[in-house]
């Protein structure tokens, strides 16, 4: 969710009937209730949270959009199936695309709901809030150029993710503890009553397992 883990939801039982449907297409007639459904099983299992970039979106279709993993262009066959379907962010910020905005057509490997590839298995972060992967020049492609997850203000927000998490550590004194480590680690990774997570939570979940594996 850039990037946790996604778990996918039971797609909802109205797209299951659409499909059924002679001709049923992508925003084809009838389909608008459907795409809510769509839009609201997505937002909440990605914790309120855009399954690119991470930032806060909401179950309202002005501000977040359905996205096709592989592009309805070239996979005509996989535009009602759901396991092919994000909730995105509007995807511009300062006047740059990002995430699906900048994505468009273009094919991408990494997939923050795949259950052989775990993106927190390979995706990682520098201090300075910069998202990578290891000797990898196809995936930080895909996240530099085709997501363009390093546009300044998101790795900004990291950033800012990263200091508070720093500046919770540096109010314990002496070594920080391992259950200590611990607690902090459950706090960002918590959902609240809304069923959402925190913003950018990524970077602080893999800074601090970081810090664990050390003090271990």
């Amino acid at each position: 969710n850039t990037m946790l883990n996604i778990i996918r939801p039971h797609e909802p039982s109205s797209l299951t009937s659409y499909r059924q449907q002679p001709d049923a297409k992508y925003d084809g007639p009838l389909f608008t209730p459907v795409k809510s459904d769509i839009r609201e099983a997505l937002v909440i299992s990605q914790g309120y949270l855009c399954a690119y970039c991470m930032q806060r979106i909401s179950n309202d279709r002005s501000t977040t959009k359905i996205e096709h993993w592989q592009c309805q262009h070239t996979y005509s066959q996989r535009q009602l199936d759901f396991t092919n379907m994000f909730a995105v962010c509007q995807g511009t910020t300062q006047d740059q695309l990002h995430c699906d905005s900048s994505k468009g057509k273009q094919k991408i490997t990494i997939d923050p709901a795949s259950r052989s590839q775990l993106v927190e298995s390979y995706i990682r972060y520098t201090n300075s809030g910069e998202i990578y992967v290891q000797d990898n020049d196809l995936l930080n492609n895909e996240l530099n150029k085709i997501l363009n997850l390093n546009h300044s203000r998101i790795k900004n927000n990291r950033q800012a993710v990263l200091k508070a998490v720093t500046t919770q550590l540096s109010k314990y004194r002496g070594t920080v503890s391992k259950s200590e480590l611990q607690g902090l680690l459950s706090k960002w990774s918590s959902i609240d009553a809304e069923n959402k997570k925190i913003p950018y939570s990524a970077v602080a979940i893999f800074y601090l397992k970081n810090k664990l594996l050390k003090a271990s």
